[in-house]
């Protein structure tokens, strides 16, 4: 019964100490992917309670034992010091004794315990550590990006870069000249259901004006903040890392030029001057009715505003969110009676020097054109 007592107690400390291990892996995973409700994380958490408390159970007289002991050491002790037995004494170390304790060592209970653990967390771990992906030949660098981004527990470990700090949540031009928008009218008479069914892309355009109203209302429905401080769109994290260029063509009471979209102010903040549809058309490969809408919106993210919490996955992401803002786009300007085209071919170095970023830590991903109809 007491070797029965000794096997079971190693066998819950060596659980103990797996369990301990996973729940440390599944909660650097759950921190890293931000994933609120992890599972396995939860589960590893009850079995390393429950492995806890047996550990507690079989282990208890050995508890109360050292915990009288520490209390009578705290006592002063009056009986005279007993003597220290002689050390045997012992031949010299030869390969044979060394080899013959060595063997002992291995085959007893507790080196083949020791063993069949180490062999369990090797299998345990060369199954959870992913291995490079495999990359079909001729694969172009969106399958290369999206097979070496996939998660998994080698990632998590391996993630000891510096990805940067989190930048500024907004991103503002102090010197700009404001131009202040309507308050938006959240009162519409278009059903969701409506706009999602009748959706479509639209290249031809009237060429008549579009009011300020109207413009104030597909920033808002884009990329707006709500009552309660979010945004109409979803977004990782909750981190959103899209700013919104409007390019203005023809807009009522607001000089053509490059503007950048203040979502917490509701209102343009100029970057440029000027009539830019010649270059607009030009950057969208000559489409002309990028040249003939009322605006050009153009989606730019800034990466680190991700990329310091989500690190691989950053881009990903933000394109996912690009094209959560491209469908508000669409939903706006067909519940509005207007037009509006997705444009995902572009030049790029060009474009992002309109606009003013550097193409590396803030970037152009997508433009939509927007008029009347």
């Amino acid at each position: 019964m007491r070797r029965l007592r000794q096997d079971a107690n190693h066998l819950i400390s060596a659980g103990l100490f797996l369990v301990a291990l996973a729940a440390i892996l599944t909660g650097v995973i759950a921190d890293l992917w931000d994933l609120n409700d992890f599972r396995w994380h939860t589960y590893a958490g009850y079995v390393m309670t429950a492995f806890a408390l047996a550990h507690v159970a079989l282990n208890w007289r050995k508890i109360l034992a050292y915990a009288r002991f520490r209390l009578r050491r705290s006592r002063p002790n009056t009986s005279p010091p007993r003597p220290r037995p002689k050390a045997l004494p012992h031949g010299p170390l030869t390969p044979a004794v060394v080899g013959r304790a060595a063997g002992g060592a291995l085959l007893s209970r507790r080196g083949v315990l020791g063993l069949g653990v180490g062999g369990l967390v090797g299998v345990v771990a060369g199954r959870g550590l992913r291995p490079p992906p495999v990359i079909p030949g001729g694969a172009d660098v969106g399958v290369v990006y999206h097979e070496w981004s996939k998660p998994g527990v080698l990632d998590a470990i391996g993630t000891v870069a510096d990805w940067g700090k989190r930048p500024p949540q907004y991103k503002q031009y102090p010197d700009a000249n404001i131009v202040v928008l309507p308050e938006p009218n959240l009162a519409g008479q278009t059903l969701v259901e409506d706009a999602i069914v009748e959706r479509h892309s639209t290249r031809d355009y009237s060429g008549a004006p579009m009011s300020p109203e109207e413009l104030s209302q597909v920033l808002f429905l884009t990329a707006g903040m709500t009552r309660s401080g979010r945004r109409t769109h979803p977004s990782s994290g909750a981190l959103y890392p899209i700013e919104v260029y409007p390019v203005v063509h023809n807009v009522q009471s607001v000089p053509q030029g490059v503007y950048h979209y203040g979502i917490r102010d509701h209102a343009l903040e100029r970057v440029r001057s000027g009539d830019f549809r010649v270059p607009v058309v030009r950057q969208g490969l000559l489409q002309e009715f990028l040249g003939e809408c009322n605006v050009v919106l153009f989606l730019t993210v800034i990466f680190q505003r991700m990329r310091f919490k989500y690190r691989d996955r950053t881009y990903r992401y933000g394109l996912i969110e690009a094209g959560h803002l491209g469908q508000n786009v669409y939903l706006a300007a067909e519940s509005m009676g207007l037009g509006a085209c997705a444009i995902g071919a572009f030049l790029d170095d060009e474009m992002n020097r309109m606009l003013g970023v550097d193409g590396r830590n803030e970037a152009a991903v997508y433009m939509l054109s927007v008029g009347k109809v």
